[in-house]
């Protein structure tokens, strides 16, 4: 996989007042490392791309820059490798909770009257997560053992309501549970099926990975590129770590 050409998408406001993009020729030239520290910017009196080492060097040194805080599965599509030691990596849990709520209004549709809510309650649901800012980004990592605020509160607010609670019940719960105000532990129920669903939900990742990382096993011997198969098998590998942590915790 060839990396990403050195095309940078730049805001020209003194040349152009607009965003644009440039060929920076000899940028892809330096290498990537987390631990650069450098200033970038598009110097429009000299129209030239400046960039500051924050550090200092010693003669014969390589000099790095930072391509972002990526984890693996980004450094891979957009420049092609991966960093076995990449401190960003991180598990995204967002596809499972929008699987999962796919699921559970599949299954309501299926109830119909017997339901304890309706569809139209989930998506009012997640409608007031977004309201909050509090929708996506649910990444796990191995830095903590305590799963991503957001994540929780997006899980318990939808899990109050299929416990029995219904629309108002579930959001007077989790606006309690928000503020620090639990009274008398109500919400001790939707908050251990929260836990629960994250455990589980990463004890099934953790398998898949494994899985994965046994199958990209038996494939270095085929015509795939052997650096992609490399690639792939340090970024599963890594999704496995971090799901284990999490499904222990």
């Amino acid at each position: 996989m060839p990396p990403k050409a050195s095309c940078l998408d730049m805001l020209l406001l003194p040349i152009g007042k607009r965003d644009s993009i440039a060929l920076a020729p000899v940028l892809d030239l330096l290498n990537h490392s987390y631990q650069a520290s450098v200033s970038t910017y598009f110097d429009a009196k000299c129209r030239r791309f400046v960039i500051k080492t924050l550090r200092p060097y010693h003669k014969g040194d390589e000099v790095f820059i930072s391509y972002g805080p990526h984890d693996n599965g980004f450094m891979l599509a957009e420049y092609g490798f991966v960093l076995p030691d990449n401190p960003y990596c991180v598990l995204s849990l967002d596809h499972a909770v929008e699987s999962w709520i796919r699921a559970i209004k599949s299954k309501l549709d299926a109830l119909r009257a017997r339901a304890p809510i309706t569809t139209e309650n989930i998506d009012t649901l997640v409608a007031l997560v977004k309201q909050h800012g509090l929708w996506g980004d649910f990444a796990l990592s191995l830095d903590t053992t305590e799963p991503p605020y957001r994540l929780q509160a997006t899980l318990y607010l939808i899990l109050a309501a299929m416990q029995g609670s219904g629309l108002k019940g579930a959001v007077s719960r989790w606006e309690c549970w928000r503020h620090g105000k639990d009274i008398n532990g109500v919400g001790a129920k939707a908050e251990a099926a929260t836990l629960c669903w994250i455990k589980q939900t990463c004890t099934d990742i953790a398998l898949h990975a494994q899985q994965m990382s046994s199958t990209i096993q038996t494939t270095e011997s085929s015509p795939i590129d052997p650096f992609l198969v490399h690639c792939l098998g340090i970024i599963w590998s890594k999704i496995d770590a971090i799901a284990r942590h999490h499904s222990r915790n």
